[in-house]
């Protein structure tokens, strides 16, 4: 799977705006996946929706096709370099732990970052962003 998915194009995949829909399906070909932090923000949005139980079923049917990568050790050690990197540089750090969390998951599978937020990432020494054409 060569492209991990950020929140931003999962939340517009989950409201169906097609311009998501038609990006996912084209990658999908390749391999999609998100990480565990984009599940914890998608699932977030359950708990806010005004119909918790549909945003629930919206979810769901999402994750019966797109894998989700776990927080692993080698992740986590990733991140941990990353930020002393990023901190050692003058770059904040702190306010975007989630964000560099995604990053170091990308990082850690050599996959292809898929966001709407390249400014959030475009620091992140190594990290492949998508560049839609």
């Amino acid at each position: 799977m060569p492209y991990l998915i950020d929140t931003d194009w999962v939340i517009d995949l989950l409201a169906s705006v097609p311009e998501a829909v038609q990006l996912l399906d084209r990658l999908a070909q390749d391999g999609i996946a998100i990480s565990i932090i984009t599940y914890m923000e998608a699932y977030q949005g359950v708990e806010r929706s005004p119909h918790p139980e549909e945003a629930q079923n919206k979810l769901s049917a999402l994750l019966d096709s797109l894998p989700v990568v776990s927080l692993s050790p080698a992740v986590a050690q990733r991140c941990a370099r990353l930020r002393e990197t990023l901190r050692k540089q003058g770059k904040r750090v702190n306010a975007r732990s989630l964000d560099l969390i995604i990053a170091a998951t990308a990082l850690e599978y050599n996959l292809t970052l898929v966001t709407r937020n390249t400014e959030d990432y475009a620091d992140v020494p190594g990290l492949k962003l998508y560049r839609s054409s």
